[in-house]
C-alpha cells in the first residue's frame, strides 16, 4: 500500500453550503423543519437500523464503458459525455442503439444486494445524461422508447421480490434537455450558456418526470436528488414543491440534502433533508444529531469501466462498513453494472464476500448505534442496549484485548466470538483501566475483522485516558487520538494520522499521568522536502514545546524518531496532550505514527 499525505481522497463535486447569489435565503424543506421528532425518529427507524445499502450507478454511459471515439477517460465515467464534450444530439444517436439490458438483469442486481447483506438499494433512475430508466411520457429520451421495456418497473419489481427497500437516485441536471441549467457551478458539455435557457421550463419538466416516478410504481423508501451548486439550489429547483409532490404519495419517504448545496462539513441543517451525504469519505466522528450515509465506490468510478481496475480488498470494504456503523451511519457501497445489466464479476467477488461476513457476523451491524468514546486503536465498537460488539482489525500482540468499560459494581461481563456458535466465555480481567479480554485462541480470526460480543448491561464506555506502560513511559499511538478538523486516521501497513493540510487543525491524546515528573517527548513523524518546515507546537501540563518539522528522506512513509525536548506534568491527573502547527509553508504538516512521553531518570 503507497504511503502518501493524501490518504482520503474525494471524488465529485463539492460545494459550499451557503446561498450567495439570492436576495433572501432560501427556507429549505418546510415539512421536515416543522416534523416532530416522534415521527421524524419513527420515518427514520428502519434506515438507522438497515446501516448497507448498494447503490447502482447505470444509464448509456454503462454502453460507453469510459471510452468515447477511440479515447479511454479516467475517473468517474459516468461523466463522459461532460469529459469528452459530447454534444446531447450526438451521445444519444450513437449510445441509445447500443443499449440493449438482457433479460433478468434486475433480478441479479437484487439476489446480489440481498447475499451481500444489504438492506436496501438505490439506484439511478437517471443521471446527468439525462436518459430515464421508467416510462415517461415528457421525453422519447428513456427506456420505454428505446428498448420497449419499462425498466425502472423492472428494477423496482426484483427488488421488492427480494425484500428490499427501494431507493431512487433521481439528477437535477439533465444534459440533453436544452433548457436545462447550466454554469452557476452546474458543469455540461459543449460550453453552453444558460442566459439563452428558459429554466422555468425545465423544472416544470424535471418536476413532471419526478410526478411520473413517485406516482405510478409502488412503495419507495428513499429518494436521492443529485446535485446543487451554491448558486443553483433550493427553490431554483422548486424544492419544496417537489418534496410536498413527493410526500403526497409516499409520507414516510426519507431523502438526502443534495436539493442544497454542501462542503462535507458539520453544516448542515434537516430543513434542507433527512440525510447528511459524504461522498467517497468516511467523517472522522460522524455527524453529532444527524443521520447520515456514506456513499463510496469499489474502484474509483460510480458508472462502469472497461478499463479500471483499481478495485478496493474486501477487507478495505467491510472494514469501510464497520467504521461507519460505529460513528452512527449508513454505508451506500456502488456496483456499476455492464451496458447489458451485467454486474462486473470483481463486483460481485466482493459482493460475495462481504456477505459471507455478514452472515455470522450481521447481528454487529443490524440494529446497532454508535459508541460514545470513537475509534480504539485495534479496531471499532458498534452497540446495542447492554451489549458492546468490538471490532478487532489489529490483533492486540499480547492477546489481550483491552476495553475502557465501566462495569457497574458486582455486575460480571460476558465475552464471546460472535462466530462461536458454543459461546464459549472469553476469559475477562478488570483492573482500573477498565477490562481485558483474553482473545488467544485465534480459531475465529477474521481477515476482514473479528467481531468479539461483549455482554455488559448497566455498563458504559468511558475513556479514562491513556496508562504508563511497565517502564513508566506513555505511547500516545494515532488510533487513540482525537482529531480536529481534516486530520484523517489511516490503517494502512504502518497505522498514522495524514491529511494534516490545515493549521487550524489538531491532535489530542489524554493521558492518566500516576508519576508526575519530566517527560521526554519523541514523535515518531514523516514528512516530504517540498512540506518540511512547518512550525509545530506540544501542549502538555505545564509545558509548551515547540518544533519545526524535518523532512525524512523526502518521503510521507520514512518515519523517524524526532525528539522535541520535554514537558512536565507538576501533579497525578488526567492530562490533555496537543500538537498544533502554528504554521505551514508547504502542502501538509507531517504525517505521525505516535508520540512517546519517556520519563527523564534524574
Amino acid at each position: 500500500m503507497k504511503k502518501r499525505l493524501l490518504q482520503a481522497c474525494l471524488s465529485g463535486a463539492l460545494f459550499l453550503s451557503t446561498n450567495v447569489m439570492y436576495a433572501q435565503q432560501d427556507a429549505g424543506l418546510v415539512a421536515n423543519a416543522q416534523e416532530p421528532e416522534a415521527i421524524r425518529d419513527a420515518r427514520m427507524r428502519w434506515f438507522r437500523d438497515a446501516h448497507f445499502g448498494m447503490f447502482v450507478h447505470w444509464g448509456l454511459y454503462s454502453v460507453a464503458a469510459g471510452e468515447w471515439n477511440g479515447k479511454n477517460y479516467d475517473g468517474c465515467v459516468e461523466w463522459l459525455q461532460n469529459m469528452a464534450n459530447v454534444p446531447a444530439a450526438e451521445y444519444a444517436s450513437k449510445l441509445t442503439p447500443l443499449f440493449k439490458p438482457k433479460k433478468d438483469f434486475a433480478r441479479e442486481w437484487a439476489k446480489t444486494a440481498k447475499d451481500a447483506g444489504c438492506r436496501y438499494v438505490i439506484f439511478t433512475s437517471r443521471h446527468h445524461e439525462g436518459f430515464a430508466l421508467h416510462d415517461s411520457k415528457t421525453t422519447t429520451f428513456d427506456a420505454m422508447d428505446v428498448t420497449g421495456r419499462d425498466l425502472f418497473r423492472e428494477i423496482v419489481n426484483a427488488l421488492h421480490e427480494q425484500g428490499l427497500r427501494v431507493g431512487v437516485y433521481f439528477s437535477l441536471l439533465d444534459w440533453h434537455q436544452p433548457d436545462a441549467y447550466v454554469e452557476h457551478g452546474l458543469p455540461a458539455p459543449g460550453g453552453v450558456k444558460n442566459d439563452t435557457r428558459d429554466n422555468a421550463k425545465y423544472v416544470a419538466y424535471m418536476h413532471q418526470q419526478a410526478e411520473e416516478i413517485f406516482s405510478n410504481y409502488g412503495p419507495i423508501d428513499v429518494v436521492w436528488w443529485d446535485y446543487s451548486s451554491k448558486e443553483i439550489q433550493g427553490e431554483k429547483w422548486g424544492a419544496n414543491a417537489l418534496v410536498a409532490m413527493v410526500k403526497k404519495h409516499h409520507p414516510n419517504i426519507i431523502m438526502n440534502n443534495r436539493l442544497y448545496a454542501f462542503d462535507n462539513n458539520n453544516e448542515y441543517t434537516r430543513a434542507n433533508g433527512d440525510l447528511v451525504t459524504p461522498e467517497q469519505f468516511i467523517p472522522e466522528t460522524g455527524f453529532k444529531g444527524m443521520d447520515w450515509e456514506s456513499c463510496m465506490t469499489m474502484n474509483g468510478t460510480w458508472g462502469y469501466s472497461k478499463h479500471n481496475d483499481k478495485w478496493h480488498t474486501e477487507q478495505e470494504l467491510v472494514r469501510n462498513m464497520i467504521d461507519i456503523v460505529s460513528k452512527g451511519g449508513n454505508y451506500l457501497l456502488n456496483v456499476g453494472p455492464m451496458g447489458d445489466g451485467t454486474i462486473p464479476s470483481q463486483s460481485i467477488m466482493l459482493m460475495h464476500g462481504i456477505g459471507d461476513w455478514m452472515r455470522i457476523n450481521s447481528e454487529a451491524i443490524y440494529g446497532t448505534r454508535a459508541n460514545s468514546i470513537g475509534r480504539v486503536n485495534w479496531g471499532r465498537i458498534t452497540t446495542k442496549p447492554g451489549k458492546y460488539f468490538l471490532h478487532i482489525f489489529s490483533w492486540p500482540a499480547d492477546n489481550r484485548l483491552y476495553v475502557p468499560l465501566a462495569p457497574d459494581a458486582g455486575m460480571q461481563p460476558q465475552a464471546y466470538f460472535l462466530a462461536d456458535a458454543a459461546r464459549t466465555p472469553l476469559s475477562i480481567q478488570t483492573d482500573e483501566r477498565g477490562i481485558f479480554i483474553d482473545v488467544s485462541n485465534h480459531t475465529f480470526k477474521s481477515n476482514n475483522a473479528t467481531v468479539v460480543e461483549l455482554d455488559a448491561t448497566g455498563s458504559s464506555l468511558v475513556s479514562r485516558g491513556i496508562f504508563p506502560e511497565k517502564d513508566g513511559s506513555y505511547v500516545l499511538q494515532a488510533g487513540d487520538a482525537q482529531l480536529t478538523g481534516g486530520i484523517v486516521y489511516s490503517e494502512g501497513e504502518v497505522p498514522a494520522l495524514c491529511n494534516w493540510m490545515n493549521v487550524e487543525d489538531k491532535v489530542t491524546w489524554h493521558v492518566n499521568v500516576k508519576q508526575p515528573g519530566e517527560y521526554k517527548v519523541v514523535l515518531n513523524m514523516a514528512c516530504t522536502d517540498a512540506s518540511a518546515g512547518a512550525k509545530i507546537e506540544v501542549s502538555a501540563g505545564n509545558t509548551d514545546l515547540t518544533d519545526v518539522v524535518k523532512s525524512t528522506d523526502n518521503s510521507w512513509g520514512a518515519y523517524k524518531d524526532r525528539t522535541l525536548g520535554t514537558v512536565t506534568f507538576e501533579t497525578a491527573n488526567v492530562y490533555n496532550v496537543v500538537i498544533a502547527a502554528i504554521n505551514k509553508p508547504g502542502l501538509g504538516v507531517m504525517n505521525l505514527t505516535k508520540m512517546r512521553l519517556i520519563p527523564v531518570k534524574k
